[in-house]
């Protein structure tokens, strides 16, 4: 099983990008909506000049961030690169960064839950993993956080409910344990006792039937 963010979220992120470009456009030299700065006859007063660095920066800010959010939009959208896949090995994770693969002997179970943003608090849904003890993840992983053993990863814009990924990679675990214990099981070993009832060889010969009386006499 596959799973792979939303092309429909992807779709909203690159027109939010595609805003915050025209936006910038807008601050830094258009001012068709923004206010422009200060001019006296057509030349910039100080003040003027003030707000022209200060509309730079923020225009500068925000085509950054509008190139980056269409560019990665673009890029997943062309890529389609899956997010988590669960295979007969493991969990294989690619967040972004280096993928990374978690093994099903190192995975004690996996679960769905709702975390609250550590930023704006909003409720995100997240894919919990619960590994062993000193399982080692690849530090190159993004929208991962780790709380001792239980591993969350953000599932907010998936295309597949974070509900069913999690019943898959359970029901694969479940798999391997059980085929994991058929492997290692050893029958326990059986000896088998007989005996035979023989006569006891102390008591000497058996004694040998009397005739009857009556059959003397005849």
């Amino acid at each position: 099983m596959s799973t792979y963010r939303s092309p429909l979220k992807l779709f909203v992120f690159g027109i939010v990008g595609i805003v915050l470009i025209l936006a910038a456009a807008d601050v830094m030299f258009g001012h068709w909506l923004s206010t422009p700065p200060d001019t006296n006859d057509g030349v910039l007063t100080t003040r003027g000049h003030a707000q022209l660095r200060g509309d730079l920066i923020w225009g500068g800010v925000m085509l950054a961030s509008g190139v980056l959010i269409f560019g990665g939009s673009v890029t997943e959208l062309v890529r389609r690169r899956p997010i988590v896949v669960v295979n007969g090995s493991g969990l294989v994770i690619d967040t972004g960064g280096e993928g990374d693969v978690i093994p099903w002997e190192s995975i004690e179970s996996v679960a769905s839950g709702v975390e609250h943003d550590s930023y704006d608090g909003s409720p995100r849904e997240q894919l919990l993993v619960e590994v062993t003890p000193g399982t080692e993840l690849s530090a190159g992983l993004s929208g991962l956080q780790r709380d001792g053993d239980v591993v969350s990863i953000d599932a907010h814009d998936w295309a597949t409910a974070v509900t069913e990924v999690a019943l898959a990679a359970q029901g694969a675990h479940d798999h391997y344990r059980r085929v994991e214990l058929v492997q290692n099981y050893e029958p326990p070993s059986i000896e088998w006792e007989t005996t035979i009832d023989q006569p006891d060889v102390d008591a000497g010969p058996a004694e040998e039937p009397q005739a009857d009386e009556t059959e003397e006499d005849e």
